[in-house]
């Protein structure tokens, strides 16, 4: 998506590349929308930020969360996990 991204910005982008980007993003926007999907079925709180989309679960491991999603089709570059530990009661 980058390099159509790249190829339209400068130039003087053709209607047929106007259409392809189009469908690029809709193709992309549809996968997102099926992990949203996939993660608020398995207890992921889901919130839209300004740059990002961002699926939070204090009950499902990063490993677990990867394997769901590569159950469900998606590949690991389709998105990216942040694994954080909170310390309770003084204990790590």
């Amino acid at each position: 998506m980058e390099q159509l991204k790249k190829q339209i910005v400068g130039t003087a982008p053709t209607p047929e590349d106007l259409r392809s980007y189009g469908k690029t993003i809709a193709m992309a926007t549809d996968r997102i929308a099926g992990m949203i999907e996939v993660l608020s079925a398995n207890g992921f709180r889901v919130t839209a930020k300004k740059d990002y989309i961002y699926a939070d679960s204090e009950t499902v491991e990063a490993a677990a969360a990867r394997r769901l999603l590569a159950e469900h089709g998606f590949a690991d570059r389709e998105y990216q996990i942040y694994l954080e530990y909170r310390r309770q009661w003084g204990v790590m």
